[in-house]
């Protein structure tokens, strides 16, 4: 159990290693201990946070507890407030822990199961495996919170009852939305210890801007906004991560079946459902608020230079998701004329010398120059 968790590690902190310096150095080494010991030190943490919450701050932390409740409030609704950031760390650290979990105690054996050997692949199973486990629970929460919410397949409840119906937030949207900005920023912890793909600058960007857009979202009571566009992109990620997997299972014919329903999911929502949430905020928004709705102590940021600057974020991503676009462009190329079913983004997944036996010996290479 321990040496494929530091199989593992090692691979996914390939890049951790550059240069001869960087190994040296004091930051390098703790760095790389955080990466082998994920477990051991998010299990720690949490332990701490829990012992504390039950033997100091009766049962009442904000590590682990919902804080800023509203007093009478009959629906048990939430602001939010200052103290969520501690209930967003909480989470940072409890991905890590469940990720790392599944990946070891679920995913690996079932990508031995399923007679992958290489272990680069057996990682890169696991990686995706973990994104269709967590973007399955995700879409599925997100859907659940939006129908009981007035925004329900209705854009005009983005703006309708704005500030104070949606500064109130229920039990499940609140939980629902800080254990999301939990997730996205553990991300870029995970694109860190990742071995690096041709896209990494693409990707560091797509997270940077999403945290920023759940951040601020939440601080400006956007949250119906936000509930929407994280349940359209998450869907398709489903069968992208799916489809991966299905080939290191060497499932062929199941993945080009996958990938095709990849491909209508991701333009119906990444591109004509998210375009639709985009016009929403550009046009619609117009008819249920005025321009200028400047009021913080009310939980109001209503104006045209917030909306500019969510519009430009959303733009941001909008334009990575083109740029994904064209490379799925190029594997639909090489599916229909090359009959080659290949993910752009990654280095080749057919490299020599990645089995078991050639990696053990790298390994044990490495420890002696050590």
């Amino acid at each position: 159990m321990s040496e494929r968790v530091a199989s593992r590690a090692r691979t996914e902190a390939a890049t951790a290693g550059k240069s001869a310096a960087a190994k040296d150095s004091g930051v390098a080494r703790l760095c790389q201990w955080a990466v082998d010991n994920q477990a051991r030190w998010s299990l720690v943490l949490l332990a701490i946070i829990h012992a504390y919450d039950y033997l100091v701050a009766d049962s009442n932390s904000p590590f682990v507890h919902l804080q800023h409740k509203i007093p009478g409030d009959a629906q048990g609704r939430y602001y939010r407030g200052s103290q969520d950031v501690y209930y967003v760390l909480y989470w940072v650290v409890a991905f890590t822990l469940i990720r790392i979990t599944v990946m070891d105690q679920l995913l690996e054996p079932l990508a031995r199961w399923g007679g992958v050997r290489s272990s680069r692949k057996v990682t890169r199973f696991c990686e995706q495996g973990w994104l269709v486990v967590y973007y399955t629970t995700s879409i599925s929460a997100g859907l659940y919170v939006m129908s009981t919410q007035p925004h329900w397949l209705n854009t005009r409840h983005f703006w309708i009852d704005y500030p104070e119906g949606h500064r109130q937030l229920t039990l499940l949207m609140k939980s629902y939305y800080l254990v999301q900005i939990g997730f996205w920023f553990q991300q870029i912890f995970v694109l860190m210890i990742e071995e690096r793909r041709k896209d990494f600058v693409v990707m560091c960007t797509h997270h940077f801007v999403t945290c920023n857009l759940l951040g601020w979202s939440m601080y400006m009571n956007y949250t119906r906004i936000g509930n929407a566009i994280l349940c359209c992109m998450d869907f398709s990620d489903i069968f992208l991560s799916g489809t991966k997997c299905m080939r290191y299972l060497k499932l062929e014919k199941t993945s080009v079946v996958s990938f095709a329903v990849f491909i209508m999911t991701w333009i119906y929502t990444r591109h004509y459902l998210y375009m639709k949430i985009m016009w929403s905020i550009t046009f619609e928004s117009a008819v249920y608020l005025k321009e200028d709705m400047w009021f913080p102590e009310r939980g109001s940021f209503h104006t045209r230079t917030v909306l500019m600057g969510f519009s430009i974020m959303l733009g941001v991503l909008q334009l990575l998701i083109i740029y994904w676009f064209t490379l799925m462009m190029r594997i639909i190329y090489r599916i229909v004329f090359l009959s080659n079913l290949e993910d752009n983004r990654s280095d080749s997944e057919d490299d020599g010398g990645d089995d078991d036996d050639s990696g053990s010996k790298r390994a044990l290479k490495e420890k002696k120059s050590e």
